[in-house]
């Protein structure tokens, strides 16, 4: 799958990941319709840092989003496979 990676100040790549998958109990996969932007992204964009937190490279941005379960693992019972969640 793709991901877009934060690479170094005002430097991103879209890159090849794993897929993530269920390896825990209590895991849900989210397969992502959406994503925001939040201003923390936007603070690691521009100076690679927001406060003391500086950033790892290569970073994934994007924290703010919605979609759809795939997967759950045995423990999980709030949400099920088509589940739209955010």
């Amino acid at each position: 799958m793709k991901a877009m990676k934060l690479t170094g100040i005002r430097q991103m790549e879209m890159m090849e990941v794993p897929a993530p998958s269920i390896l825990n109990d209590r895991d849900v996969l989210i397969k992502m319709k959406t994503l925001g932007v939040c201003g923390s992204d936007i603070h690691y964009y521009v100076s690679g840092k927001i406060g003391s937190q500086v950033v790892e490279y290569p970073f994934t941005v994007g924290h703010e989003g919605s979609g759809q379960v795939e997967a759950v693992g045995k423990g999980v019972s709030l949400v099920k496979p088509g589940d739209r969640i955010a």
